[in-house]
């Protein structure tokens, strides 16, 4: 008799069992995720050597990076959708061998039309990998161990800004560019390796087809908390993506340095991410979820008003402090958020990932774009820029202080 308990056996060719399969998935899961946290970082110091040597304006490059979020938001529905309806390793496991080929591509670019296909068929394929590995995780992690595999998360993700630009400035010192695309390439193709390890989590009867998945966007989309999550973690990544925007830049400009000390100001703002994502994690059996938020918005508004010492002259040293204290509060914040989001409708988590992930990089290609064509000479622009953000955020995160009404299974019925 067939055992329907626990995952789903694969049709691949066995390999010797994993001891601890749950375990596999938390440690798994979090790497794969931590592709998309260096999507933007690792290339991000190379950004002035790409467009002198393709001969094109820096807003031209800084473009690049919303093009990839853009590209990342429409991967993430479309491998959502096959997710949930197809299984998780369907999504997974074609947009992780998409993203090797992507960055092989972009590594031999010779031309800004092939490299930005390159970077929209990277952002396109992050979006399998993201969505299905944050599926699986909801699929196959339960209980207390959830939440600490959601920290575990967010902390890998965050490894990506903290370590990759540091990486790239260097690789982009003592080698050029190009190398930095055959780092995710052989970065990606590990992880690929690694993932044909991992097994279907999710059972034939809980597929749904393509009509009522694409239905369950509507509902989603529609439910109040769900919008409060996008606003609180669109405007989250908007603040992320700013130095890594302008910062190359503005080392360049104003501080005459390369892209070396690029790295280097970068791994600190990544820093200060992570150290709110451990802060999170020591905190999170002391205060509620709720206080924490309201913690990490504190502390976040602090940061933006340090800016604001100096608002009518540029100082891109205080701008740079401001940003590595708001880090710091967004870190303390974020993961809270995408647990709450992805609890919220445990019968269509990957539906749930694709659409909280989808309008998050929307609102971060928003974000990003506008600070392209942002004139920073003074710190006054980076103190309206970074207040409209925390403004909107304050307005998601607020309702999210405390627990859903109750839980979210009608979907299910529903679609």
């Amino acid at each position: 008799m067939l055992q329907t308990a626990g995952p789903l056996p694969s049709a691949r060719p066995r390999m010797k069992p994993i001891r601890d399969y749950v375990g596999y998935v938390v440690v798994i899961a979090p790497l794969i995720n931590s592709v998309s946290g260096i999507a933007i970082d690792l290339f991000a110091p190379s950004m002035p050597a790409i467009a002198t040597q393709m001969q094109v304006s820096d807003s031209v490059m800084q473009s690049s990076i919303s093009i990839t979020l853009v590209a990342y938001a429409l991967g993430q529905l479309i491998f959502g959708l096959i997710a949930d309806s197809h299984g998780r390793l369907k999504a997974l496991l074609p947009g992780m061998a998409m993203f090797v080929l992507a960055s092989l591509l972009a590594m031999v670019a010779s031309d800004i039309q092939t490299f930005l296909l390159a970077r929209a068929l990277q952002g396109f394929a992050i979006g399998g990998s993201q969505v299905a590995s944050r599926a699986m995780l909801v699929d196959t992690v339960k209980g207390e161990r959830f939440m600490s595999a959601v920290v575990y998360m967010s902390l890998a993700w965050g490894l990506g800004p903290v370590l990759a630009p540091f990486i790239g400035g260097l690789i982009e010192q003592y080698a050029s560019w190009r190398w930095n695309f055959a780092l995710y390439a052989v970065y990606s193709g590990v992880l690929l390796i690694a993932a044909l390890r991992l097994r279907e989590s999710l059972a034939p009867e809980h597929r749904r087809s393509m009509k009522k998945s694409v239905a369950g966007y509507g509902l989603i989309l529609g439910h109040r908390r769900f919008q409060c999550a996008v606003l609180a973690m669109g405007s989250s990544q908007a603040m992320f993506l700013v130095w890594n925007v302008v910062g190359p830049f503005l080392v360049q400009r104003d501080l005459h340095r390369g892209p070396g000390f690029f790295g280097l100001t970068a791994l600190a703002a990544g820093l200060a991410y992570l150290l709110g994502t451990l802060t999170n994690r020591w905190l999170m059996r002391v205060y509620s979820v709720g206080q924490r938020m309201v913690a990490g918005l504190v502390i976040s508004a602090a940061g933006i008003l340090l800016m604001a010492l100096t608002p009518l002259s540029l100082n891109v040293p205080l701008i740079l402090a401001g940003i590595m204290v708001v880090n710091y509060g967004q870190g303390l914040m974020y993961s809270n958020i995408v647990a709450k989001t992805l609890t919220l409708f445990p019968d269509r988590a990957a539906t749930t990932s694709s659409l909280m992930g989808c309008t998050m990089m929307l609102c971060g290609a928003a974000g990003a774009m506008l600070t392209g064509y942002l004139q920073f000479d003074r710190n006054l622009t980076a103190l309206l820029l970074f207040g409209t953000l925390m403004a909107v955020q304050i307005l998601g995160v607020i309702p999210l202080r405390h627990p859903a009404p109750e839980a979210q299974h009608s979907l299910g019925k529903a679609g």
